[in-house]
């Protein structure tokens, strides 16, 4: 072999040489990791919890779940905003109710990371709202405030997300209720009597009139606060009844001193009658923090 072909064979050996070692290490340099997002960029990434990502925009909470955390937050899917009246999820989103939508989105975020596998049935957590909220374990199922978790454990730099199929209102009070519910009138006329504070604590039913009721009241609306306050109170029960709770001919004490409600159940219908007048539950059971609102059709009077 003449000395041109010997130095062919040699940068041929090392460019071959060459070639292994770079594929050699190739297959040895280890994947890069994507870097951990927080909660907020956790929510904004999953198409089924666009609407969540809209309310915490609106409520200004974004940068508080991008912050060091850590938290557990119990994320509702889309489909269980859907599930809400669309007057309620509308109400909760506007300007004017910012700080009830604030409260309703504290009570699903808990502080500190707990996984799944550390929620126990009967433990109950309290929310960042400040509110309790009871978890239920059964048969491998969470549930949380009556929401079941869909998807556990999705992780986040700064805590962990489950997502929930049902929205929670248990942080909401009778006033909160009333106003996201678009009972406009009755909030209009509480708030003239200064009845705002006493609906929002205690153990209450009131049994709400209709703003279309409102329009109906013989000679309209009272404009004495006196008037209008005993008139409110009548519509108030100081303990918590669920329809399932009423019985026929049941006497029901109100707010309004010597003056009480009598139930009358009339095939699938509540009636409630006062010596003045009477009026029908329209809907039932809508659930309070601090108690139960009945809807009526008709404002009693006494």
């Amino acid at each position: 072999m003449n000395t041109l072909s010997r130095r062919a064979v040699m940068a041929l050996s090392l460019a071959t040489a060459a070639s292994v070692m770079v594929a050699c290490g190739d297959d040895d340099e280890t994947p890069v990791s994507p870097a951990p997002v927080t909660i907020t960029q956790t929510a904004a990434a999953t198409p089924q919890l666009s609407t969540l990502v809209t309310a915490l925009t609106a409520a200004n909470l974004t940068a508080t779940l991008n912050g060091t955390g850590p938290f557990t937050v119990f994320a509702p899917v889309n489909a269980a905003f859907t599930a809400l009246p669309p007057a309620v999820l509308t109400s909760l989103l506007e300007t004017g109710n910012r700080a009830i939508l604030t409260k309703l989105l504290t009570f699903h975020v808990v502080p500190g990371r707990f996984t799944a596998s550390q929620l126990q049935n009967g433990q109950i957590l309290t929310t960042v709202e400040g509110t309790q909220l009871p978890v239920t374990v059964a048969n491998g199922v969470v549930t949380v405030g009556g929401a079941r978790v869909t998807t556990a454990d999705v992780a986040a730099s700064n805590g962990v997300v489950h997502l929930i199929d049902g929205v929670m209102l248990g942080s909401l009070d009778i006033v909160d209720n009333a106003i996201i519910r678009g009972f406009s009138s009755l909030v209009s006329a509480v708030t003239a009597a200064n009845l705002v504070a006493p609906l929002r604590g205690g153990s209450l039913t009131v049994f709400a009139p209709t703003n279309a009721a409102f329009t109906t009241i013989p000679g309209g609306a009272p404009t004495d606060v006196a008037v209008l306050t005993r008139v409110l109170q009548l519509h108030v029960v100081p303990t918590r009844a669920l329809s399932t709770d009423l019985t026929n001919g049941q006497v029901l004490p109100t707010l309004l001193t010597g003056r009480s409600l009598t139930v009358g159940l009339i095939g699938s219908n509540v009636r409630l009658t006062t010596p003045t007048n009477f009026a029908t539950v329209v809907t039932p059971n809508v659930i309070a923090k601090n108690g139960v609102i009945h809807v009526i059709d008709t404002v009693l009077l006494p």
